[in-house]
């Protein structure tokens, strides 16, 4: 889920900012910088017992985008902990990320498709240390 989450986030962001005009160092600098994106668009939910685990789940609507009367405690819960989870997991699979996105949105494949491709084999899920 953080990897289809960030290859999502991603393909939003260099496709609307056109990163690929200058080479893929924009599209690197652009993998941990798509935290922010995780923080405002999903939350982590905790699962029940016995797993107690976390879920990734997409926000309704944006973090930012909440009025100040329309949100609770709940908007904010555990956002530390999801920014630390999509840090680790750039900082760990960032030349990975940044080759994919840059070659595979050359090539005009969809954010979904990049996502199958990419995350079961290139970049699996990794549990902070």
């Amino acid at each position: 889920p953080m990897c289809e989450a960030i290859v999502d986030e991603m393909h939003i962001e260099i496709a609307k900012h056109t990163l690929r005009k200058d080479g893929e160092d924009d599209v690197w600098e652009t993998v941990p910088a798509i935290c922010l994106a995780i923080v405002q668009n999903y939350t982590l939910v905790r699962t029940a017992p016995p797993s107690r685990g976390w879920l990734l789940d997409k926000r309704a609507v944006r973090l930012d985008d909440l009025e100040p009367g329309d949100t609770s405690p709940a908007d904010f819960e555990h956002l530390l902990l999801l920014k630390k989870a999509c840090e680790h997991y750039t900082e760990e699979w960032q030349h990975e990320l940044s080759g994919a996105m840059y070659t595979r949105t050359a090539a005009g494949l969809s954010a979904n498709k990049i996502a199958s491709d990419l995350c079961d084999d290139v970049a699996p899920p990794v549990r902070p240390k």
